[in-house]
């Protein structure tokens, strides 16, 4: 489900071994790419920084949500010391934060831990009130 995003760039926050770059399809989006990106399809869009701690530890259950649901949307990621105008534009105030989205619209943001199973239910129940 690409959504023209152009080539792929690692994410070094979440790809530490060369089988997670290689399985992984996590783009690490700039400002310039985050419209598009959200624009066609559904996507998922993980908001962090690179000096949070919580974002790291959330790295795990985002790649799990990653290969669980990448049928149904596209994964992404943006760091907010680098792009601080897209969360503002989306009232992000906390980081590690996942955003929804279907065809450029904000559905949901999680910004409160929770489990990959928990997280999955919520993510899909999102997408299908949206189609």
């Amino acid at each position: 489900m690409g959504n023209g995003t152009g080539a792929l760039r690692s994410c070094p926050l979440f790809l530490n071994t060369t089988r997670e770059i290689q399985m992984s399809r996590i783009v690490e989006l700039s400002a310039p790419q985050f419209a598009r990106f959200v624009a066609k399809g559904s996507s998922v869009v993980m908001f962090s920084a690179s000096w949070c701690k919580p974002c790291k530890e959330m790295k795990p259950v985002f790649i799990a949500l990653e290969e669980k649901l990448h049928s149904l949307a596209d994964f992404g990621k943006i760091d907010i010391a680098v792009s601080p105008t897209i969360a503002q534009m989306y009232s992000i105030r906390s980081v590690p934060s996942l955003a929804v989205f279907h065809e450029g619209r904000l559905l949901k943001v999680f910004a409160e831990s929770k489990s990959v199973s928990a997280l999955k239910k919520a993510i899909i129940t999102e997408l299908e009130d949206a189609s």
